[in-house]
């Protein structure tokens, strides 16, 4: 099992801009801010390169917006697969994400390897 508290992600309404005019797509401020701040809470231990997983993610939003929570899985899966967390998240068999305003972290993380894969 892999437990990381992070900081509250950005929603995929704000990871990526257009730059116009043929210049494609690129990561906006506030995503890269969050993925530099949110890479130091991810330990050497943490890089396994976790196949097959279930994931469980609690969130618990900074403030009483109206937010859509599927709207944070993104951010926190990339992050995970360029940290060598995860291979990829294409291995991810099982996906719980909830709010938790009971939790004195922004966000927490727990990975297991997938049971389907551990019963083979």
């Amino acid at each position: 099992m892999i437990r990381l508290a992070l900081p509250f992600p950005p929603s995929t309404n704000n990871l990526f801009s257009n730059g116009g005019k043929g210049h494609g797509r690129y990561r906006t401020p506030k995503y890269k801010a969050w993925e530099q701040l949110a890479s130091l809470y991810i330990k050497d231990s943490h890089r396994i390169k976790l196949e097959a997983y279930t994931i469980a993610i609690a969130l618990n939003p900074p403030d009483k917006r109206a937010r859509d929570l599927d709207n944070f899985v993104k951010a926190l899966s990339d992050l995970l697969v360029s940290h060598g967390v995860v291979k990829d998240d294409s291995y991810c068999r099982r996906l719980t994400v909830c709010w938790n305003t009971n939790m004195d972290e922004e966000c927490v993380v727990i990975l297991h390897p997938a049971e389907e894969e551990l019963a083979a």
